[in-house]
C-alpha cells in the first residue's frame, strides 16, 4: 500500500514537471514534500505535493500551517505576492477522524496574501478517481493517470526509476538554461570599456570633458550639426563622456551588464546590439531632447534591453535568474532620469527599445524564428526613420539659432570672408532664417558685395515687412547709392517697427538735410 501511493506521488511529479513543463523550486531531502512553479499560471501560483501517511487530521492542520510560515517568509525574503497554493497530500488513507477547517475550508494568512488549498489522494480508487478529477479542474491541466496500472506488486525500483526521471529531467532543463548565460565570452564588452576610459583622456587633454567646444569637436550629440549632415553625430556619442562621475556610473553599469548579455548572444552579436541601441539612443534623444548630450548610457540600456527580450523569449527562466532585479534596475534607473535635471531620459528609453529590438533581429544563439527577425528589422528601421524625421523638425530652429551665433562671433572677430562662407553654406542648409540672410547681408555689405547685400534685404523685407534691421540697412545702402528717396522710404518703414531708435531717426535726419 505504502509503495503503491509512493508510486502514485512520483507519477504525479512526473506528469506535471515533464508532460505539463513545471519547474521544481524545492524538493526536500528525503523527496517527501515538492514545491512546483507552472508554466501558465492560472489559479494556482505554486503546487506543493506532500506525501505523507495521516493518522489524525490534526496532523494536517499542522502541516498546513507550517507550510503558510514557509510561504511567509518568501513574501518577507522579496516574493511577490499574493501567493495561490494548490497543497496535493498523497497518502495511504484519510485520517480517522475529521479533517481540519484549514483542509477543508481552505486556509489564509497574511491579510489573504497566502492562500492554500488542499486535497487528498488515498489508496481507495473512487476517491482517487474523485479527487484527480477536481485537481484536474483546478489545475486546468489534464492529468491521465492508469490508476488500474498501480498494482500491488510495484517494487522499490520502480519508484527509483520515476524519481530519476523526474530528477534527470529537472538537471538537464537547468543545465540549459544556465547554457542560455554561458554561450560566449565578453571581449566587445571590454574593447568599449577601454575605448570610453582612452576617450575620456583625450577630452581631457584637449580642453576637458565638460568643455561644450570640445565635446563637439569630438562627436557629441549636437543637433544643429546633424541637421547639416553630420549623422556619424548618432554613433561617436557612445564613447563620450560628460565628467568623470558620468564615465564611472557608464563603466560600472557596462562592467556589471555587458558580460552578461555578450554571455547570452554571443559576441558579434552583442556588438551588433550595443551599436544598434547606441544609435536608437542618439537618435530618440536627437528626435525629443535639443541639448548636447554624449554616452553610454543608451548602449547600456540597449544591453537591459537585450535582456529583458529573453524574458519574453523565456519568462520562467528570467525571472528565476535575474528578471525581478533587472526590472527594478531598468525603473529606477529611469525614475532618476525625470527627478534629476540634465539626464537625457529620451536617449536611455531610445537605447532600451533599440536593444530589444536589436535582440529580436539576431536572436538567441540557435534560435531561427525568421518571422521575428523580419518583424525586428522593419520595426527598428521604422522607429530610427520616425524619429530622425521627427528630430529634424525640432532641429531646423536650433541650426538657425546657432548659425546666428556662430555667424555672429565671426563677425565681431572681422572675419567676413569667412563669415561669408559659413553663412552662404548655412543658407543652403536652412535657406528660411532672415537672422542668417540678414548677417549673410552684413558681411556682404562689409565686403562690398551691395548688389548681393540689397537682394538679401529685399528677400527678408518681403518675407517679414517688421524686420526693421532690413529696412534700415536696406536704406543706408540706398542713400549710398544716392537714392535718397528710396532710402528716406526705408528708414520710414524702420522706424513705424522701433521709432524711438535713435540711430534710425538720426539717419533720416541726415537724409531729409
Amino acid at each position: 500500500m505504502v509503495l503503491e501511493q509512493d508510486y502514485l506521488y512520483w507519477k504525479l511529479i512526473e506528469q506535471l514537471v515533464i508532460e505539463q513543463r513545471y519547474t521544481i523550486l524545492a524538493l526536500s531531502q528525503d523527496g517527501q514534500e515538492v514545491l512546483l512553479e507552472p508554466y501558465k499560471q492560472k489559479q494556482f501560483t505554486l503546487v506543493r505535493l506532500r506525501r505523507m501517511d495521516i493518522d489524525w487530521g490534526n496532523t494536517i492542520a499542522q502541516d498546513i500551517q507550517q507550510a503558510g510560515e514557509k510561504f511567509e517568509h518568501l513574501l518577507r525574503n522579496g516574493v511577490r505576492g499574493p501567493i495561490h497554493v494548490m497543497n496535493i497530500y498523497v497518502t495511504s488513507l484519510p485520517p480517522v477522524d475529521d479533517l481540519p477547517e484549514e483542509f477543508v475550508k481552505g486556509y489564509s494568512r497574511s491579510k489573504g496574501k497566502i492562500d492554500i488549498t488542499s486535497c487528498l489522494l488515498v489508496k481507495d480508487e473512487k476517491e482517487k478517481e474523485k479527487e484527480l478529477s477536481k485537481l484536474t479542474e483546478a489545475l486546468h491541466i489534464p492529468i491521465r493517470l492508469d490508476i488500474e496500472s498501480f498494482q500491488e506488486n510495484i517494487e522499490i525500483e520502480d519508484i527509483q526509476q520515476v524519481r530519476n526521471h523526474v530528477i534527470t529531467y529537472h538537471n538537464q532543463q537547468r543545465e540549459e538554461e544556465r547554457k542560455v548565460f554561458q554561450y560566449g565570452k565578453p571581449f566587445w564588452t571590454y574593447v568599449f570599456l577601454g575605448l570610453q576610459i582612452m576617450m575620456f583622456l583625450v577630452l581631457e587633454l584637449f580642453g576637458g570633458s565638460t568643455n561644450t567646444e570640445t565635446l563637439i569637436r569630438f562627436g557629441a550629440k549636437f543637433n544643429p550639426l546633424i541637421f547639416e549632415g553630420e549623422w556619424w553625430r548618432f554613433v561617436t556619442p557612445i564613447v563620450l563622456h560628460i565628467g568623470f562621475l558620468h564615465l564611472l556610473m557608464n563603466s560600472f553599469a557596462l562592467y556589471f551588464i555587458g558580460p552578461a548579455v555578450e554571455r547570452a548572444y554571443g559576441s558579434s552579436r552583442f556588438l551588433f546590439i550595443y551599436l544598434v541601441a547606441g544609435i536608437s539612443g542618439s537618435i530618440v534623444s536627437f528626435a525629443f531632447s535639443p541639448f548636447l548630450s554624449a554616452g553610454a548610457s543608451g548602449a547600456i540600456f540597449g544591453c537591459f534591453g537585450a535582456l529583458l527580450y529573453i524574458g519574453v523569449l523565456n519568462p520562467k527562466v528570467f525571472f528565476r535568474t535575474m528578471g525581478s532585479n533587472l526590472l527594478v534596475i531598468v525603473a529606477i534607473n529611469i525614475a532618476i532620469g525625470f527627478a534629476i535635471p540634465n539626464i537625457d531620459n529620451a536617449g536611455h528609453i531610445g537605447g532600451l527599445i533599440g536593444g530589444f529590438l536589436a535582440a529580436l533581429i539576431v536572436q538567441l544563439p540557435k534560435t531561427k524564428k525568421i518571422p521575428l527577425r523580419l518583424l525586428g528589422i522593419v520595426l527598428t528601421v521604422a522607429l530610427m526613420a520616425v524619429m530622425v524625421q521627427n528630430g529634424l523638425k525640432d532641429a531646423k530652429d536650433q541650426h538657425s539659432q546657432y548659425m546666428v551665433l556662430q555667424g555672429q562671433e565671426l563677425i565681431q572677430g572681422e572675419k567676413y570672408e569667412e563669415a561669408y562662407t559659413y553663412l552662404n553654406k548655412a543658407i543652403k542648409t536652412n535657406n528660411d532664417s532672415n537672422d542668417v540672410l540678414f548677417l549673410l547681408s552684413v558681411t556682404e555689405i562689409e565686403l562690398k558685395k551691395y548688389d548681393q547685400a540689397m537682394g538679401h534685404l529685399k528677400q527678408i523685407i518681403a518675407d517679414d515687412d517688421t524686420y526693421h534691421q532690413a529696412h534700415y540697412n536696406l536704406g543706408v545702402l540706398y542713400a549710398n547709392a544716392g537714392n535718397m528717396s528710396l532710402a528716406l522710404e526705408q528708414v520710414n518703414k524702420a522706424l513705424e517697427h522701433d521709432p524711438s531708435n535713435d540711430n534710425y531717426l538720426a539717419f533720416k535726419e541726415r537724409i531729409i538735410r
